[in-house]
Formats: structure tokens, sequence, C-alpha cells
């Protein structure tokens, strides 16, 4: 039984430096990506379970009344017909958003 040698790129040296290179840069964007959380971890940070807010990514105040009017009409709507038990909850999810989406597209951003 001879030993045949493979042609594929796949066998080579050049490949598997490659691998853990390409392994290298994605260890690396993951640690930058969650650096925050690992800071965290090591030095036994409080966790409250919820995330964190920043002004970068809290929500902003309705820039527009009038979506923010249509919302509450329409969902205001659609949260009485659920109580009055004419929805299931599986029709409730539905119109709402439906609701929303009605709303969205009335008064576009």
């Amino acid at each position: 039984m001879t030993a045949q040698s493979s042609n594929s790129f796949a066998d080579t040296t050049a490949a598997r430096v490659l691998a853990l290179c390409l392994a290298g840069c994605f260890a690396l964007i993951l640690f930058f990506n969650y650096a925050d959380d690992f800071g965290n971890l090591f030095n036994d940070a409080e966790e409250t379970g919820l995330p964190t807010i920043s002004a970068e990514t809290a929500p902003a105040e309705s820039a527009n009344p009038k979506l923010a009017a249509c919302l509450q009409q329409r969902i205001g709507d659609v949260d009485k017909m659920k109580d009055e038990g004419i929805l299931s909850d599986s029709q409730y999810a539905s119109f709402r958003a439906r609701a929303e989406e009605l709303c969205y597209q009335q008064n576009p951003a």
C-alpha cells in the first residue's frame, strides 16, 4: 500500500495558515464586538439582566405627533376589542401589527 500525495490546496500548509489567520480575525472581531460584556464579566459587574441603554441607543421621543396620535388611537381600538372579547390572542397580534403598519404608512417619518 503506497501513500498517495494530494494536490488539493486544502491539504497544503498555506491553507492551514490561512485558516488560522481567519480564525484569529474572527476571534478579534468577536472580542471587540463584545468587549463591554467581557469587561463586565471580568470585573464582577452587577448583572441586571436588562440591556444597557445609552443616549445613542435610547428611543427618541416621537418626532411625528400625527404618527403618535394614530398609533395611540388604532392600538387603543385594538386593545379595546381584545378586552371586550371580540379578538382572540392570535387575532390580537395580527390586528395590532396591521394597525401599526397602517399608521406608519399613513404617517411616514
